[in-house]
């Protein structure tokens, strides 16, 4: 399973197919997913997002390749003002049948998941689809979701996005590969890190986090933040191993609830107002209840 990164104007994107401005980049994306393959859609950083949906994750979708016409779905945003060309044609008139979809709780970015420069998902990601690395997937799947109804088209000519007949009540099931996937991910052991944020070699904030690969999250970090140019460094503070992504990920949120009024807006697993000392306490007790979580949870 390969998980892609496509940008949207809102969350009403979600439930209805994968579109695309250009017939080559649709082509394109059909020729390059394979079944079981995963579209997370993020919300573009201009004045047609909705402010609170800037960057932010709100869904994800199991797209076919089965190309399809954005005018055979209800689609109420196609026709506004920005979303059609000067002779009253549709800016986006391609798309992709929509097998399943799932929105995700607030509070996931895409920054958060996959912290690259913002140039990475840029045009390309606007009008086609980027693809995530499999740490990062694993971290968008460690975050909340549930499934929604996926918008009908009105065309009784194009063909069901279903897998097993009509679609019944309640939320999507994922498909084997889906499951296989997120499972595999999910169950991979894991590091939590705690970084510190440096400027002229002064503890500034303080990052907490999980990935497969502390060292690479670590590398990471740096080459985006540019350390020599005086931006901020990071640099490890304690770095914990954990049987399994599960473990990792609820050490990282149930120390940043505990320490929800010390985050940083921009940036929810950064940390600041706090010392070392006082943060110390509060790693090692997660760290020692994680521990005595039972594998799998």
């Amino acid at each position: 399973m390969t998980m892609y990164v496509t940008k949207v104007w809102g969350v009403d994107d979600v439930a209805g197919p994968l579109v695309f401005s250009q017939e080559g980049r649709r082509d394109s994306a059909s020729r390059t997913l394979k079944d079981g393959d995963l579209v997370i859609l993020v919300g573009t950083m201009g004045k047609e997002t909705e402010e609170g949906d800037r960057n932010r994750v709100l869904g994800i979708m199991e797209p076919s390749t089965i190309p399809v016409s954005t005018l055979d779905y209800p689609l109420p945003w196609l026709y506004q003002s920005g979303s059609i060309h000067a002779d009253g044609s549709p800016r986006w008139p391609y798309a992709l049948i929509n097998k399943q979809a799932w929105h995700f709780a607030p509070g996931l970015f895409l920054a958060d998941v996959a912290p690259r420069d913002y140039n990475a998902f840029g045009l390309t990601a606007a009008t086609g689809i980027v693809p995530l690395s499999e740490e990062e997937a694993a971290r968008v799947l460690a975050h909340p979701y549930y499934g929604i109804d996926l918008l009908q088209s009105g065309n009784p000519s194009v063909p069901s996005p279903f897998h097993d007949g009509p679609r019944g009540k309640g939320a999507p099931t994922p498909t084997e590969g889906v499951r296989r996937g997120v499972m595999h991910m999910r169950n991979a052991p894991a590091d939590v890190y705690w970084f510190h944020l440096l400027r002229d070699d002064r503890v500034v904030g303080h990052k907490i986090g999980w990935a497969f690969d502390w060292r690479r999250r670590l590398r990471l970090f740096n080459s985006v933040s540019l350390p020599g140019l005086r931006g901020i460094a990071y640099q490890k503070h304690e770095a914990y191993p954990c049987p399994t992504a599960r473990h990792a990920f609820w050490v990282e949120r149930t120390i940043l609830r505990e320490l929800d009024q010390c985050r940083l807006p921009a940036n929810q697993e950064v940390l600041r107002n706090i010392t070392t000392d006082d943060l110390q306490p509060i790693w090692a007790r997660h760290l020692n209840t994680m521990m005595k979580r039972p594998v799998g949870t």
